[in-house]
């Protein structure tokens, strides 16, 4: 996998492995319109994750997502995120708990379609975190998500958080860029559309490109 993928997720995932792997606690956002490849990355990383026997969680906003991903679980309910979300909610898991114990064996977590759920759902994770990893050895009181390594995953020009009854002003200040998590964040953008360069010649490539535009 890692022979036929692109410059940039070749850059991706050099960013993020070795951020995992420095336990220097580090909060990324993989930026791409559809096609970019951001599924086949989740798959990647996994993949060598698991290679070294550690583990990683893969979740997504939506059910349809989650099927592409390795173990197909949601994120509400892998982290136990209350439907109904408030600036003080919190994820129902307590330390001591399994979940809680799954949480601390992972070495990070990837969490797919992030646009699409309110910021209060990080801002949830960040405090469960930061509760159930405050006697382990790499919490960072400072780092988000009490130093545990968080990928976050799409674009901002799809479906945005639903706010019942909401205005524009609601959505937009519901979007994950304006948690207060998102100083801590580096984003790294996919821009290579991996469909339209499948079957393609080099004498096609740039009416491919220019149709892609």
């Amino acid at each position: 996998m890692l022979a036929i993928a692109t410059p940039e997720q070749k850059h991706a995932f050099d960013k993020i492995v070795t951020a995992v792997y420095c336990d220097e606690g580090y909060f990324f956002f993989v930026y791409g319109h559809g096609s970019t490849g951001k599924t086949f990355l989740w798959s990647l990383m996994s993949a060598k994750i698991h290679s070294r026997g550690d583990i990683v969680l893969n979740v997504a906003s939506s059910g349809i997502t989650s099927l592409l991903l390795s173990n197909r679980r949601m994120a509400h309910s892998r982290i136990l995120i209350l439907l109904n979300i408030t600036e003080n909610s919190v994820c129902n898991i307590k330390p001591g708990f399994p979940k809680a114990m799954l949480l601390l064996k992972a070495k990070f977590i990837i969490w797919d379609e992030a646009p699409m759920v309110s910021r209060y759902c990080y801002e949830a994770l960040d405090k469960c975190l930061s509760d159930i990893m405050r006697f382990y050895p790499i919490y960072n009181k400072d780092l988000p998500f009490g130093g545990k390594v968080v990928v976050l995953g799409r674009d901002f020009r799809q479906i945005f958080p639903v706010i019942l009854r909401g205005s524009r002003k609601d959505i937009v200040h519901s979007i994950v860029n304006l948690s207060y998590l998102w100083k801590f964040c580096q984003v790294l953008k996919l821009t290579k559309n991996m469909r339209l360069s499948v079957g393609t010649t080099t004498s096609d490539q740039d009416e491919t490109e220019q149709f892609g535009e």
